[in-house]
């Protein structure tokens, strides 16, 4: 490469951005091209610690702003009449208390449960009897084909 680099490229380079190896390779060989690169990062650096030394002090402002705000007076929420503090809390207290009396009265003690009549367990079984008698539930008469002994291998082999 014959030509130095341009501004934008020797800008790329203070940045750090990375160039083409053409370039690069110019840039590592040419004092010129380093020198203005070296240059320019010399006055980066200064500038930014101008910056730092320019920067206000922050609290500083912050605090001679709240010295020249006026100061507020405390005022006390009642004043004088420091009665109705206790006055509310008594009245709150009772109109809870005659709130849940009156509830408590109007609902009255909970309702006992009524017991239901004992079904004897023989008409149970003798209902289901006749019921299987007579053929009402479908398909189970595939089952009547089904010998004891077959009941016998089915239950055996799931219990093992």
């Amino acid at each position: 490469m014959t030509r130095h680099l341009n501004d934008n490229e020797l800008a790329a380079a203070t940045a750090g951005i990375p160039l083409d190896p053409e370039q690069q390779n110019h840039l590592e060989e040419c004092v010129s091209c380093r020198r203005t690169v070296d240059v320019f990062l010399e006055k980066v650096d200064q500038r930014r610690k101008e910056i730092v030394e320019e920067a206000p002090e922050w609290d500083a402002q912050l605090q001679a702003i709240l010295d020249r705000l006026p100061q507020a007076k405390v005022i006390p929420m009642f004043g004088r009449r420091r009665w109705r503090g206790p006055l509310l809390a008594a009245a709150a207290t009772l109109v809870v208390s005659i709130g849940t009396g009156l509830i408590v009265r109007q609902t009255g003690p909970a309702p006992q449960p009524t017991p239901r009549p004992d079904i004897g367990i023989e008409e149970i079984l003798a209902k289901t009897n006749s019921l299987l008698a007579e053929d009402a539930i479908p398909n189970l008469d595939v089952l009547d084909d089904v010998s004891d002994d077959d009941w016998a291998t089915l239950f055996g082999a799931q219990n093992s």
